[in-house]
């Protein structure tokens, strides 16, 4: 029960993170430089205060880990800033789940039992339609995907980057707090890098506005990494893809988007869908 707890930490950092980094008008670059400007000082205040052994090698692979977040962020930023926050995470969760969950099944084999694979096929089908269901749109009287194809190829691209970031520490068998602080150096070298080669000067107030940002992805990232040691990759990574309700729902109010009652339809239906999985993932352990 404590592992799948941890597991909601996700599902609200992961939520708002999106949502609090469009409150501004501030470019994905700008975003992902606050985001992990942030993420670097929690993982220096936790590092202080867990003191966790580090080798050459768990560093390194925790800081390539952190690289691969910052490209996946990178593009996640930029397909939301192509669309909205709540047509763009639905497509984002929905394929980070895929390739997450192939990833640890297949090569980790985490789902050892028949009941397990066929709970687990189930419970990722029923979360995968549901988040495809929170992004259409009605058209003409008619639903259909109204999601340009440039949105579809960065956030596929992001996902599969943000996928790698999950399961690369897992790969190496390498686990614990030592993953942190390296992990979040990679993180910022990869922003401050980005942010260097850009033609434009990033405006540091959209930056520092950005720290929250930053401040809720540590979270969700302390709940995501206290939930794998417990449930494991495919479980833990599934249910915190149940943030896309947070980001769907509260990214309509904020933002102010108009949805006609069938799209609402829509949009309540895959989330009831999305709740579906995550309890029927809850109860695999």
């Amino acid at each position: 029960m404590s592992g799948f707890m941890f597991a909601l930490l996700p599902v609200l950092g992961w939520g708002f993170m999106p949502i609090l980094a469009n409150l501004r008008k501030s470019t994905p670059e700008e975003q992902l430089l606050g985001t992990s400007i942030s993420a670097f000082l929690f993982a220096i205040v936790a590092t202080l205060i867990v003191l966790p052994a580090f080798t050459v090698t768990s560093f390194v692979i925790s800081l390539c880990s952190g690289i691969f977040w910052g490209i996946g962020q990178l593009l996640q930023f930029r397909g939301i800033r192509l669309s909205s926050v709540s047509t763009a995470m639905p497509i984002s969760n929905g394929s980070q789940l895929l390739f997450a969950t192939l990833i640890a099944v297949l090569f980790f084999h985490e789902w050892k039992t028949a009941g397990q694979v066929g709970v687990g096929i189930l419970a990722t089908c029923l979360l995968i339609i549901g988040v495809i269901m929170t992004g259409f749109k009605k058209q003409n009287q008619t639903v259909k995907e109204a999601v340009p194809w440039q949105v579809y190829q960065t956030i596929l691209l992001s996902s599969l980057f943000l996928s790698f970031y999950v399961v690369t520490n897992q790969a190496f068998h390498i686990t614990g707090f030592s993953i942190i602080l390296p992990q979040s150096v990679g993180m910022l070298i990869f922003a401050f890098a980005v942010n260097y080669f850009k033609a434009k000067r990033p405006i540091y107030k959209n930056v520092r506005f950005n720290l929250l940002t930053g401040l809720s992805w540590s979270i969700a990232n302390i709940g995501m990494f206290l939930a794998t040691i417990t449930l494991g990759v495919a479980t833990s990574f599934s249910i915190s893809q149940a943030c896309v309700i947070i980001a769907t729902l509260f990214g309509i109010w904020i933002f102010k988007e108009k949805k006609a009652p069938l799209e609402w339809s829509f949009i309540l239906t895959g989330i009831l869908l999305i709740m579906a999985s995550v309890v029927l993932l809850g109860m695999m352990k």
